[in-house]
């Protein structure tokens, strides 16, 4: 009976981990794409900003 507890046991938390493992590599891929997208909204709206700043400009001169 003890053995039998033991070997659920292990395999109980063995699941657990390898579950554990592939949600925190899914998560990880799921928060570095979101950070991709992130940089390139910036990025965007960097240039958006400095093309109306010189469209600004250009048209007081």
């Amino acid at each position: 009976m003890a053995l039998t507890n033991f070997i659920l046991t292990v395999a109980g938390v063995s699941a657990v981990i390898l579950l554990a493992r592939s949600d925190v590599k899914q998560t990880a891929s799921i928060f570095k794409r979101n950070v991709r997208h992130i940089r390139r909204w910036l990025e965007e709206e960097s240039a958006a900003a400095a093309a109306a700043k010189y469209a600004l400009f250009s048209a007081f001169l």
